[in-house]
């Protein structure tokens, strides 16, 4: 269900004052201060969910937890986070602008983003020693049992709200949830050059679910995604294996067990081509039209990431990259 237009109209002007904000925020070389971006994040998710356009409330909120997790020092900033941060503001800002005419596609590609700046943010989680945290001063445990046989000061939760075990659920079942969506994208599209973008997408899925996997140390899970990020993904079987697997962990019915042991079973049955071994060749076999056959891939591929970020993949230009990439493609094949 779509928000009425007139509404949709105000999410734009007020969210576009927010990545103004939260842009302005990131100018400074150093870290942006923790509170006024938490506000502005939290502003703009709040915003967005009163859109009800699927994707684009769990893109904001992820951008609202990793500022909460600046705010209280789970994270650390560089240079790169900066960068995930500054190109994950540019997508929303596009998104923003499709609100009007929201489709699927624009729904796969927020939940795709939203997956991505989460395991880019999971590698950046806090490892300063106390005396350099921007928080407070961290405690010694045992300070808080004292042995004199009085009563401790503090007690462990028995029934925490939510534990470790079940934050792994939901975060691998979200990653799922973008791999089961350009899987299928990818399964019920046409041949032709679009497959090739629709291919990438659920590629770089594959690869966010690995990451999310990996920060909680589920290797077999992290192993599995990439091995099939990996793969041609160009037959059925593939792209039928994707879903599925996708589908087992998504399933919050399983117990942990159960999980673990579907996920060992997958591994073992997935029949996916492996990654093609690389190959030396000689220097001339990869000149392209007199040029250098990489170079010219390589400019091809930034002209499509062009297109794809301003959502004209479908233009004639970019047919006619696709059809320039295929002839890269096939060159080097035949090298």
């Amino acid at each position: 269900m779509s928000a009425p237009q007139a509404l949709l109209e105000f999410f734009q002007k007020e969210a576009t004052e927010y990545l103004d904000r939260l842009e302005q925020l990131l100018a400074d070389a150093q870290a942006p201060d923790p509170s006024s971006f938490l506000t502005s994040a939290r502003a703009l998710r709040g915003s967005a969910t009163m859109t009800r356009l699927e994707g684009l409330p769990d893109f904001a909120s992820t951008l609202e937890r990793l500022a909460a997790g600046l705010r209280d020092g789970e994270l650390r900033w560089d240079q790169r986070l900066h960068f995930a941060v500054r190109d994950a503001i540019a997508e929303l800002r596009q998104l923003v602008d499709r609100a009007p005419v929201w489709a699927d596609a624009d729904q796969r590609r927020a939940r795709t983003q939203s997956v991505a700046l989460a395991s880019v943010a999971a590698r950046y989680l806090a490892t300063t020693s106390p005396a350099e945290s921007p928080v407070l001063q961290v405690q010694p445990i045992a300070r808080f049992f004292p042995d004199d046989g009085l009563p401790a000061i503090v007690q462990r939760n028995p029934t925490p709200a939510v534990t470790i075990g079940q934050r792994f659920r939901s975060d691998i079942a979200a990653a799922a949830d973008g791999a089961a969506r350009e899987s299928a994208a990818l399964a019920t599209s046409q041949a032709g050059p679009s497959q090739l973008a629709l291919t990438d997408g659920v590629r770089r899925a594959l690869l966010g679910l690995a990451d999310v996997a990996d920060s909680y140390g589920a290797t077999s899970i992290a192993g599995l995604a990439t091995r099939m990020a990996r793969a041609p993904l160009d037959s059925g079987v593939e792209r039928a294996g994707v879903q599925a697997v996708a589908q087992l962990l998504m399933n919050r019915e399983l117990t942990d067990a159960q999980l673990a042991a579907q996920v060992k079973q997958a591994n073992l049955t997935w029949n996916g081509a492996p990654a093609p071994e690389a190959a030396i060749v000689s220097i001339e076999t990869m000149l392209y039209r007199g040029h250098s056959a990489v170079s010219r891939a390589r400019e091809v591929r930034d002209q499509l990431k062009v297109h794809w970020k301003r959502g004209t993949l479908a233009q004639p230009e970019a047919h006619a990259l696709f059809e320039e990439l295929s002839d890269l493609l096939d060159l080097a094949v035949t090298t």
